[in-house]
């Protein structure tokens, strides 16, 4: 079987990167609003340059162009990278650190300007400078939670980028004053190709995390209320009857249908904003009151519902009181202003969901919660079938 030499390798890693530099340029022209994709495609394209500039010393090219300039240039594309990252992460509009940036850049050409051409002086540099690059990088993504799966994969070959850097300026530094014995060569050649290789690698990762996040930002926005950041209406609906139905046949359960007091008049009197504002105060005391295993959801408006899984009458009835509480104790003023927020609640309680409908129980407690209004508001009151 034929084995692909160094040369031809490297030839299909370049250009692999100029078509990825190709490709970033379109994802950004097809997303404008989304920078990063400018660095990235950046970040390809003068990593060919550079390869072919620090190729170009095979041919009697001056050190200047061929070791220098060379050598310059490699140690952008992970800076790109990292820049690029800053703008994925934070927005299109997000501060770049330009003074470290700036420093860490002077310092470096100085330092590769004045010892070029002393032994291994520039290899050694450069493999610290990409090694630092890729460890900023990695610090970088470890802020971004999702995607997990291509971040951590990123990270991985972030990792293994600088520690093949790092390995390099090892073996350098080993023989700096003597010539590099034969094993020592060959591991530097594994070691080149193990850099252009990761290189390509991280570049072709960072289009799959840009998807990765937009599919699940578009999930979201499907699933999620955008204010209060709950499961809107139809994927409360859909999420609740499939875990009664696949679950909770034989559990015991409350649902329970829960209205913010004089709405209205809270919005006429104070404005939107604030009573927005109410809505995500009630929507965190939800979260923060109830367990994990209960489902919530926005149904609209004013209106929230809530699934208790595995939960008695009496449990139920205490819940629902310490969420009237809570309610009553921490939302009085909102945004600065006295509401005096009040909620009503109505509620169902089943023993058994098997052979029940999850709407029958849905109507139940909104019939539940009409007569809490009918009652004063500010109360918890319970279906009670009149059969």
């Amino acid at each position: 079987m034929p084995v692909l030499d160094l040369p031809t390798l490297i030839f299909l890693t370049l250009t692999v990167n100029l078509l990825v530099a190709g490709y970033m340029a379109l994802l950004a022209k097809l997303h404008p609003q989304q920078s990063a994709f400018w660095h990235w495609a950046l970040s390809c394209l003068i990593f060919v340059i550079a390869s072919l500039l620090a190729a170009s010393r095979l041919y009697q090219v001056p050190p200047v162009l061929s070791v220098l300039l060379a050598h310059a240039l490699l140690a952008l594309p992970p800076l790109l990278v990292g820049t690029g990252l800053v703008r994925f992460i934070h927005g299109p509009s997000a501060g770049l650190p330009f003074r470290i940036i700036s420093m860490c850049a002077i310092a470096y050409l100085l330092l590769l300007s004045t010892s070029y051409t002393f032994s291994h002086s520039a290899a050694v540099l450069n493999a610290i400078a990409i090694a630092a690059s890729c460890i900023w990088c990695i610090r970088l993504l470890q802020a971004l939670t999702k995607p997990q799966f291509a971040s951590r994969l990123l990270q991985c070959a972030l990792a293994l980028h600088a520690f093949a850097m790092l390995a390099e300026t090892y073996l350098y530094l080993n023989h700096w004053h003597t010539a590099l014995p034969q094993h020592t060569v060959a591991l530097l050649q594994l070691i080149l190709l193990s850099h252009m290789l990761l290189t390509t690698v991280a570049a072709a990762l960072l289009p799959l995390l840009f998807f990765i996040t937009r599919e699940q930002l578009l999930v979201q926005q499907a699933n999620l209320d955008e204010l209060t950041l709950l499961p809107n209406r139809r994927h409360f609906m859909r999420e609740s009857s499939a875990y009664l139905t696949k679950g909770g046949a034989n559990t015991q359960l409350a649902v329970m249908m829960l209205d913010l007091d004089h709405f209205k008049s809270i919005n006429d009197t104070f404005g939107h904003a604030v009573g927005d504002a109410a809505l995500k105060q009630v929507a965190q005391i939800l979260t923060q009151v109830l367990r994990k295993t209960d489902l919530i959801g926005r149904m609209g408006g004013e209106e929230f519902a809530i699934v208790m899984p595995n939960t008695s009458e009496a449990d139920a009835r205490c819940i629902g009181q310490r969420l009237r509480q809570q309610v009553e104790q921490h939302a009085g003023t909102v945004e600065g202003k006295p509401l005096n927020l009040t909620i009503s609640i109505g509620a169902t309680y089943a023993k058994q969901f098997s052979g029940l409908d999850f709407q029958t129980l849905l109507k139940q407690a909104d019939e539940a919660l009409y007569e809490a209004k009918r009652s004063g508001r500010n109360t918890v009151t319970f279906y009670r079938d009149r059969q």
